[in-house]
């Protein structure tokens, strides 16, 4: 999962959850046309699936291009 509301999403305890810091609602990936940002998030979150981790555990991650 990819999400800016870390309160309400913790609340369903997501398997694997990162949450991009700073990144406005609407732009869970990145702005519109940055393909480099959206990229990096989304490879961020799928890295996600090889880690084992506690459900409802949300990772919070800086992307310095947004």
């Amino acid at each position: 999962m990819i999400t800016l509301d870390t309160e309400q999403s913790g609340l369903m305890r997501p398997p694997r959850a990162i949450h991009p810091e700073g990144f406005e609602f609407g732009h869970s990936t990145g702005k519109p046309f940055d393909k480099e940002t959206q990229t990096a998030v989304v490879k961020a979150a799928l890295e996600q699936l090889e880690i084992k981790q506690e459900p409802g555990q949300i990772h919070t991650k800086q992307f310095p291009s947004y």
